[in-house]
């Protein structure tokens, strides 16, 4: 009787220790979807007025790395000029409001698509070299919203793959 209980005992212990890891799997389509809500973004800077829209977050799981392709539409002296863009950043998880987000976007790349203004050098010289450092903080995952019910929400890894974030907890 002593040798069953101490072998349910050992039992018990061994496997009280063991942890087990769930994996979520966050699509580029979830992702998309958490970003719409937080654009359009609108920068003003002398006369210059841009505003960043129709976002599409680009998850590149090769190079590790998560971009923003969007449209922006800069308005100066009441006319306007359309571009495509790119905005980079390392994504952080920012604990305290439990979130995946970039805290300092940059426009890395800027194509203008149409031009409407007599002379737009001055307007894309602003854009380029004032409004694209002054982004602020985007928000690319907010975690509350995924609705997971684990007892915590932080992850303990994030890693991209070709499905778009894998979450493990």
């Amino acid at each position: 009787m002593k040798y069953l209980l101490g072998s349910v005992l050992v039992y018990l212990l061994l496997n009280s220790s063991i942890s087990y890891a769930e994996q979520f799997t966050v699509t580029a389509v979830q992702l998309n979807k958490q970003i719409q809500q937080r654009f359009p973004i609108v920068r003003q800077y002398d006369d210059v007025e841009a505003t960043f829209y129709n976002p599409k977050v680009i998850v590149r799981y090769l190079d590790n790395e998560i971009e923003i392709k969007l449209q922006v539409k800069v308005t100066y002296q009441g006319q306007t000029l359309e571009a495509n863009g790119l905005i980079k950043d390392t994504a952080t998880f920012q604990p305290v409001s439990n979130t995946l987000r970039f805290d300092r976007p940059q426009l890395d790349e800027f194509f203008i698509t149409q031009d409407n203004m007599s002379d737009s050098t001055e307007a894309v010289k602003v854009v380029k070299q004032s409004i694209s450092r002054s982004l602020p903080p985007i928000i690319l995952l907010d975690f509350e919203q995924l609705d997971l019910n684990l007892l915590s929400n932080e992850p303990i890894a994030i890693t991209l793959s070709p499905l778009g974030l894998e979450l493990e907890y």
